[in-house]
């Protein structure tokens, strides 16, 4: 058998209502609407309709339990099959209640029938009755299971597609600046007056003094520096001749 979203018992158990209130109509809507067309009588809109409730329904829960076994039964395609038999039994019920509410209110006996044909169609249609209500109540919770199971299968989507793309997310790396941005907050998770701004004190981690020029034209001043840090250049460093004279003075002094 294939998955299903349905809870087993309830899905059965309403299914189960639903065939037999069809099977036991259909039956007796059969045997009335022989007896009307040998008798030449014309079939009430009454008989029709329930005659389709039960036919319909028999037909489109053999076909549901099919799938179901088979390839898994799809709870949209159940709301639509459930959904039309609904209004099928609406109107069957309604119209049953309406014309029938006399024979329905009234006792079957001989002081009301005068004769056992009367009695046994009185008795007829009060199971008609009590079965067109059975499958019209059975049908409208069958569409409400429907649209729970419906729900649910669709929360349930939502839930995986959200679990997907927190996994997908990568991980967040530490960095100097979220340790900065750690290193500001309170206890309360709020941050400290100044923001990010660093304490006047302390030098900020991102900038760096310029250091001073090393070359030949540096000035006095970087040089006494870089001294005081113990670093020295060897002042013969910068006493080679680096003018130009020319041409010509350069062959006299070869």
């Amino acid at each position: 058998m294939a998955p299903s979203h349905y809870p087993r018992l309830v899905f059965h158990g309403l299914r189960t209502f639903q065939l037999v209130s069809s099977v036991i109509v259909g039956g007796i809507m059969s045997f009335f609407i022989w007896h009307l067309t040998h008798d030449h009588w014309s079939t009430p809109w009454t008989f029709i309709w329930l005659t389709s409730a039960s036919l319909f329904s028999i037909a489109a829960l053999f076909f549901t339990i099919i799938l179901h076994c088979f390839i898994g039964l799809n709870p949209r395609l159940n709301i639509a099959l459930n959904g039309f038999l609904a209004i099928l039994w609406t109107l069957s019920w309604s119209l049953l209640t309406y014309y029938m509410s006399g024979t329905l209110a009234n006792v079957c006996d001989k002081a009301h029938w005068h004769e056992d044909t009367g009695i046994m169609v009185c008795r007829i249609y009060k199971a008609l009755f009590t079965f067109t209500l059975l499958g019209f109540v059975s049908t409208l919770a069958a569409l409400g299971l429907d649209i729970y199971v419906r729900r649910q299968q669709t929360r349930r989507g939502v839930y995986r597609l959200h679990d997907l793309d927190t996994k997908s997310r990568p991980e967040a790396t530490r960095g100097p600046f979220t340790d900065e941005v750690e290193a500001h907050q309170n206890g309360d998770g709020n941050y400290a007056h100044g923001g990010l701004q660093q304490d006047d004190s302390r030098e900020s981690l991102a900038w760096e003094e310029p250091r001073p020029s090393i070359g030949p034209y540096a000035e006095q001043g970087d040089k006494q520096r870089m001294q005081k840090g113990g670093y020295a250049m060897p002042e013969a460093q910068f006493e080679y001749d680096t003018q130009y004279r020319g041409g010509h003075e350069e062959r006299a002094m070869r």
